[in-house]
């Protein structure tokens, strides 16, 4: 595929670099949440709406963490046979009630309470049982296999702070504390379509100048993924009348619009023409490959985001820019990704000026980034193969096997 020497000459100076971008765009962004209660159990995925704190102690008594025996430590101290009478037993969930006297120890099940003035914990192997009497083992310490009360979750502590997003490990921390409704934002509405006289529906035949159109099903699973409502408004031909319509539809029925195609320069590329007399254009045309006809704005107070036509391209794009935006939206607190410096084992080389998104592969046994055989902003085929993104800065010309390039991983992406 043969291309201009200058991006910027092309468009007069006026790309924009990603970072910058992003920056304005999520600045941009006013908040308008609305929350709702939810049963802990479904909570996954969603985005807390006011801080977490806990309402017990965890563990909520002090217990063992092993079956064996307990006793007061103290009691070894003028024990010169180390010998104990076996008073009692405690199981888990069914307790020993009394306190413990001089040289009394009893049998202690993994979890089960201890009595309140033991504090050491005696594994059974490591004891000599004869009748109702226990011989202790030598070098015990004070405290071992002692859980005490609030050991991992103390009362009153802060567990969860306002838009932290609900992972199944929390899930299981929020049903250890008995909380078991929570209060969350409400999923944001997001409208999506796709945009171009050539796209058809997968379950249509295919006819000569025709594609299927891969993008819209793979925004709106990016978007399930995310825990959004989707309207799907489907294809809409290049009508400038009825993508207005369509837009006018959608800005009335969800907090985001997300469009595909008719972002660029061409006579049809009607959207990108709609949104700069109709709408607000705030963003357009990023400085990055592949996804340069970005662009980010406002229709009717609703925000709009207008990805590329291109499969890869929209995918790039919406990983890097569409899942900040919807993160913001949704009241999640932290939605910038974690990256990692990692080795590559292949040559590259593009515009100084322009950050450059690879799609590929981590090789866990070599520790180090394969890159996808073909590049171009159509091969969607390179993101399915991919784990993750390769990210080449502005400032790079030329990298070569052993150079070290950041790495973002898909799941981190969409966490």
């Amino acid at each position: 595929m043969t291309q201009i020497s200058s991006d910027k000459k092309a468009f007069n100076n006026k790309l924009i670099s990603l970072n910058s971008a992003k920056i304005k765009i999520l600045k941009s962004i006013k908040l308008n949440l609305s929350d709702k209660y939810i049963n802990t159990i479904n909570s996954l995925g969603h985005i807390i709406s006011t801080p977490i704190f806990a309402p017990i102690n965890v563990p909520a008594y002090s217990n063992s963490a092993v079956d064996g025996y307990a006793l007061r430590f103290k009691d070894l101290k003028n024990n010169k046979y180390r010998k104990f009478l076996i008073v009692g037993q405690s199981n888990a969930g069914h307790p020993y009630k009394n306190k413990l006297n001089k040289n009394e120890i009893i049998r202690v099940l993994t979890g089960a309470t201890i009595p309140k003035n033991a504090d050491t914990i005696i594994m059974e192997e490591d004891c000599l049982l004869k009748d109702n009497i226990i011989f202790l083992p030598k070098n015990i310490i004070k405290g071992m296999n002692f859980r005490l009360y609030g050991e991992d979750i103390k009362i009153k502590k802060k567990v969860f702070d306002k838009g932290h997003k609900i992972r199944p490990q929390d899930i299981g921390i929020l049903s250890s504390l008995g909380i078991y409704k929570i209060k969350t934002v409400k999923k944001i509405t997001i409208s999506i379509f796709s945009s171009g006289d050539e796209l058809l529906n997968s379950n249509k035949k295919l006819s000569n100048g025709k594609i299927y159109d891969a993008n819209r099903s793979m925004l709106i699973s990016f978007l399930k993924k995310l825990n959004c409502n989707v309207i799907d408004l489907g294809i809409i031909k290049d009508n400038q009348e009825k993508i207005y319509k369509t837009l006018v539809k959608a800005s009335k029925q969800s907090q985001l619009i997300i469009s595909s195609g008719g972002m660029s320069l061409g006579d049809q590329d009607y959207i990108k023409k709609i949104m700069e007399n109709k709408g607000t254009l705030k963003i357009w045309r990023l400085a990055i490959k592949p996804g340069r006809p970005v662009g980010f704005g406002n229709f009717n107070q609703t925000y709009f985001l207008g990805l590329p036509g291109n499969p890869a391209a929209a995918f790039v794009t919406f990983l890097m820019l569409g899942a900040p935006i919807i993160k913001k939206l949704s009241g999640e607190k932290n939605y910038n990704p974690i990256s990692h410096n990692i080795p590559i084992n292949f040559y590259h080389s593009k515009k100084i000026g322009r950050k450059e998104f690879l799609r590929v592969k981590l090789d866990n046994n070599k520790y180090v980034l394969e890159n996808f055989s073909r590049a171009g902003a159509g091969i969607l085929s390179s993101a399915s193969w991919a784990n993750g993104l390769g990210i080449i800065e502005e400032n790079i010309e030329n990298i070569k096997p052993g150079d070290k390039i950041n790495y973002i991983s898909f799941n981190e992406l969409l966490n």
